[in-house]
């Protein structure tokens, strides 16, 4: 196996693991936002729809996802389809994901399609996000 293959099978990996996570956590079957700090960097450059802004500490990085699952909750989510992902890995420490989603409530109803690009990195602590990029308007 090439050491791209190998980043990026360890990357796919890493990011099962997080879509675990914070599906988990929008379903309200876990608890503990703080563990989405295993996954998100700080600082990290965040676009959401258009709307930019980076989140210079982890504590600011808490605060927005903490806030992105409340929403998600209260929209009574139920869980995620991803379309499509593909992993590309950049160097033996950065890899860029692309994809695409869409996100159902307990009905079954589909209330949000989109699509999602991330700029992870190696650190000491293991991989995370640097750069969260989502469109929900496209």
């Amino acid at each position: 196996m090439s050491l791209r293959d190998e980043v990026e099978a360890e990357v796919r990996e890493w990011y099962g693991a997080y879509v675990d996570t914070f599906v988990g956590l929008a379903q309200g079957v876990r608890t503990g936002t703080e563990s989405l700090l295993d996954f998100y960097g700080a600082p990290l450059v965040v676009v959401v729809d258009g709307d930019h802004t980076v989140l210079p500490t982890r504590a600011a990085t808490l605060d927005w996802a903490t806030g992105m699952i409340d929403s998600l909750r209260h929209a009574g989510y139920a869980g995620s389809d991803i379309s499509r992902l593909t992993v590309h890995a950049v160097a033996a420490g950065a890899a860029f994901l692309e994809g695409e989603f869409s996100r159902h409530d307990r009905e079954g109803t589909e209330f949000g399609v989109g699509t999602g690009a991330y700029l992870a990195v190696r650190t000491a602590e293991g991989w995370r996000f640097a750069s969260f990029i989502s469109n929900t308007q496209l």
